[in-house]
């Protein structure tokens, strides 16, 4: 595991932000749903996996070189929480709310969490909505993207409901490939880590998405 943390870690630098077209960092995971005691919407759980390269590269720049097969430790854990939980000033969330159209604000991530799973880096964070939401008489629609598409979001993990009486249901959409946006993946392969599209939105183009649905109390 150290050899191929070596490895890869050098095989960044010399192949530089050119080797990896948009997008650079795969992310799979999912969003869960924490209900307040009025039945309200309240707070969300986001959960990342970054892919295996990624993983290396963030721990790397940390300081950080994991046992093959190991969490952990927990100075390590320290470190990669601390580190990865000063979110950027540009920071646009990945997951994306919005109630009949309206947009739900979300309040700035807390209490980020992070652990191993396999050779990939897993982090969980909460944002809290700005105001809960009541979803007892509508549903709500919830898209997982970064919006310059440096990186690709997936969702793959079933959503859980917390606090909802078993009330609360979710689908997952995902993003099916079209002519449209097979071209905009040619023309966004041609560009380098640096560069950015000029649609200043354009993973929304490439999202996924998690339909959810709760019954009246």
């Amino acid at each position: 595991m150290r050899l191929l943390f070596v490895f890869c870690s050098v095989l960044f630098i010399i192949l530089g932000g050119t080797a990896r077209a948009h997008p650079h960092v795969f992310v799979d995971g999912g969003i869960d749903f924490i209900f307040l005691e009025d039945g309200q919407l309240g707070s969300i759980v986001v959960t990342w996996r970054y892919d295996a390269f990624e993983t290396l590269y963030l721990l790397s720049d940390i300081g950080i070189i994991p046992e093959q097969g190991a969490d952990f430790t927990d100075q390590d854990r320290a470190l990669v929480e601390e580190r990865l939980g000063e979110f950027p000033s540009d920071f646009d969330g990945s997951a994306h709310l919005t109630v009949m159209g309206q947009t739900v604000s979300l309040d700035w991530p807390r209490d980020l969490t992070a652990r191993l799973v396999g050779d990939r880096l897993e982090v969980s964070f909460f944002r809290d909505l700005t105001t809960p939401v009541a979803l007892s008489d509508t549903g709500l629609q919830a898209q997982f993207y970064e919006r310059t598409y440096f990186f690709a979001f997936s969702l793959t993990d079933a959503p859980d409901f917390i606090g909802d009486n078993g009330r609360c249901s979710g689908n997952i959409d995902p993003f099916t490939p079209s002519d449209d946006t097979q071209d905009l993946t040619d023309m966004l392969a041609q560009l380098s880590r640096e560069e950015t599209p000029q649609d200043v939105n354009v993973g929304a183009t490439f999202t996924d998405t998690l339909e959810v649905t709760c019954n009246a109390a």
